[in-house]
Protein backbone atom coordinates (compact mmCIF):
# COMPACT_ATOMS: atom_id res chain seq x y z
CA UNK A 1 0.00 0.00 0.00
CA UNK A 2 1.25 3.31 -1.04
CA UNK A 3 1.98 5.85 2.02
CA UNK A 4 1.45 8.99 -0.02
CA UNK A 5 0.26 12.06 2.55
CA UNK A 6 -3.26 13.14 1.05
CA UNK A 7 -1.44 17.11 1.82
CA UNK A 8 1.43 15.72 -0.83
CA UNK A 9 0.23 14.41 -2.98
CA UNK A 10 1.80 16.04 -6.03
CA UNK A 11 5.10 16.88 -5.95
CA UNK A 12 7.33 19.00 -8.92
CA UNK A 13 10.21 17.40 -10.83
CA UNK A 14 12.27 18.71 -13.46
CA UNK A 15 12.32 15.17 -14.92
CA UNK A 16 10.76 11.92 -15.69
CA UNK A 17 13.54 10.23 -14.35
CA UNK A 18 14.03 12.60 -10.62
CA UNK A 19 10.23 11.74 -10.45
CA UNK A 20 10.71 7.85 -10.51
CA UNK A 21 13.67 7.66 -8.30
CA UNK A 22 11.69 9.89 -5.66
CA UNK A 23 8.83 7.50 -5.58
CA UNK A 24 11.25 4.54 -5.78
CA UNK A 25 13.03 5.15 -3.10
CA UNK A 26 9.79 5.91 -1.14
CA UNK A 27 8.09 2.92 -2.45
CA UNK A 28 5.17 5.47 -3.43
CA UNK A 29 2.64 3.97 -5.89
CA UNK A 30 1.30 6.68 -8.34
CA UNK A 31 1.79 8.10 -11.60
CA UNK A 32 4.38 10.90 -13.22
CA UNK A 33 2.43 13.22 -15.32
CA UNK A 34 4.47 15.73 -18.13
CA UNK A 35 2.95 19.09 -17.70
CA UNK A 36 3.93 22.22 -19.37
CA UNK A 37 6.66 23.36 -17.51
CA UNK A 38 8.05 20.17 -16.03
CA UNK A 39 6.58 16.69 -14.48
CA UNK A 40 4.22 15.92 -11.54
CA UNK A 41 4.51 13.01 -9.54
CA UNK A 42 0.94 11.95 -8.39
CA UNK A 43 -0.92 9.76 -5.51
CA UNK A 44 -2.39 6.01 -7.14
CA UNK A 45 -5.67 8.53 -6.39
CA UNK A 46 -5.16 11.54 -8.59
CA UNK A 47 -8.34 12.51 -10.21
CA UNK A 48 -7.47 12.68 -13.76
CA UNK A 49 -8.51 15.61 -15.41
CA UNK A 50 -7.67 17.66 -12.19
CA UNK A 51 -3.99 19.23 -14.25
CA UNK A 52 -5.09 20.10 -17.57
CA UNK A 53 -2.13 20.63 -19.15
CA UNK A 54 -1.18 16.59 -17.99
CA UNK A 55 -0.13 13.73 -19.67
CA UNK A 56 0.84 10.73 -18.61
CA UNK A 57 4.59 9.81 -19.01
CA UNK A 58 4.85 7.29 -16.49
CA UNK A 59 3.84 5.42 -13.86
CA UNK A 60 5.00 2.94 -10.58
CA UNK A 61 4.03 0.34 -8.68
CA UNK A 62 6.38 -1.19 -5.97
CA UNK A 63 4.80 -4.51 -6.85
CA UNK A 64 5.41 -4.70 -10.80
CA UNK A 65 7.73 -1.53 -11.55
CA UNK A 66 8.17 1.11 -13.61
CA UNK A 67 5.63 1.69 -16.83
CA UNK A 68 6.94 4.20 -19.31
CA UNK A 69 3.45 5.45 -21.45
CA UNK A 70 5.59 8.91 -23.07
CA UNK A 71 6.98 7.54 -25.88
CA UNK A 72 8.70 11.43 -27.01
CA UNK A 73 10.54 11.75 -23.99
CA UNK A 74 12.15 8.17 -23.50
CA UNK A 75 12.18 6.85 -26.59
CA UNK A 76 15.57 5.13 -26.72
CA UNK A 77 16.87 6.16 -23.42
CA UNK A 78 18.05 4.34 -20.21
CA UNK A 79 15.84 6.15 -17.39
CA UNK A 80 18.36 5.07 -15.31
CA UNK A 81 15.56 4.10 -12.53
CA UNK A 82 16.01 0.39 -12.77
CA UNK A 83 12.69 0.16 -15.37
Amino acid sequence: MSEWNYNRCSKPFESVQEALEFMQARKFAGQVLKRTNGYTAVCSTYPEGYYPDATPAASYEPESGVTLTDADETAGEDCGCGC
